[in-house]
């Protein structure tokens, strides 16, 4: 008695759609698929334009007003160089005498945060 072996499925069958032979596309679909990307550039454009504008408009020197100046204390700081650094060309005793009490007691130490007022900065 000899057994009929059933048919293999062969290793094309399972290929993926990628290596199946592609039907043609329609001038339609080319027309729209370009109509597509060329609406995605100019929205990009005009997006990234709209944005360079509007980030401009706030840069104007009326809004740059500065509430508080964050300065990080470098090796060999004192607050006499602070105040210099903050306020160049001016007496610098009442800036110091504000850094001393926003600093606090003791040293100050390189990698300490001072916020110092806008007020105090020119």
């Amino acid at each position: 008695m000899t057994a009929a072996l059933a048919p293999q499925p062969h290793f094309t069958d399972f290929a993926p759609a990628a290596a199946r032979p592609a039907r043609p596309l329609s001038p339609e679909v080319y027309r729209r698929r370009r109509l597509a990307v060329v609406a995605l550039v100019l929205g990009l454009v005009l997006g990234l334009a709209s944005f360079g504008r509007s980030a401009d408009a706030t840069l104007t020197p009326e809004s740059q007003a500065v509430d508080a100046v964050l300065v990080v204390v470098q090796p060999g700081d004192t607050l006499w160089s602070i105040a210099e650094t903050l306020a160049p060309g001016s007496d610098p005793r009442p800036i110091v005498s504000e850094l001393r009490e926003i600093a606090g007691p003791g040293y100050l130490q390189p990698g300490q945060l001072l916020r110092v007022p806008g007020s105090l900065v020119e």
